[in-house]
């Protein structure tokens, strides 16, 4: 991990962000994560509430290599459903495992399709 600017180079805005190393050392916890999430869906019905949304997903600050700025990243995609209603009624318990193993993650809502 590495402390970095948010978005650009000046910034006055620093984050504690994640590299690509990071992330592959904590795959089992992200991949576990992500079943947890899509468990949850299951539990609560499968529903599909809510703006049908892109790039929906659970995002840290990241540093893409050869960068020297962080920028929101997913490190989870929520690929098995459509609304976004329905996916953050449905991302605490992934959100409190991850925070659970020390890694600081929030919900992206991702973008209206």
């Amino acid at each position: 991990m590495k402390t970095a600017p948010t978005f650009y180079l000046g910034s006055p805005e620093t984050v504690t962000a994640y590299q690509r190393e990071d992330i592959a050392k904590l795959r089992d916890i992200i991949e576990t994560a992500e079943a947890i999430w899509f468990t949850e869906w299951q539990n609560q019905g499968s529903k599909d509430e809510g703006t049908c949304c892109g790039g929906k997903g659970i995002e840290v600050w990241f540093i893409a290599p050869r960068k020297r700025a962080a920028k929101p990243s997913n490190i989870v995609r929520c690929g098995w459903v459509q609304g976004n209603i329905s996916a953050q009624r449905t991302v605490k318990p992934a959100l409190d495992y991850l925070k659970a193993h020390g890694i600081e993650a929030r919900y992206n809502d991702g973008w209206m399709d």
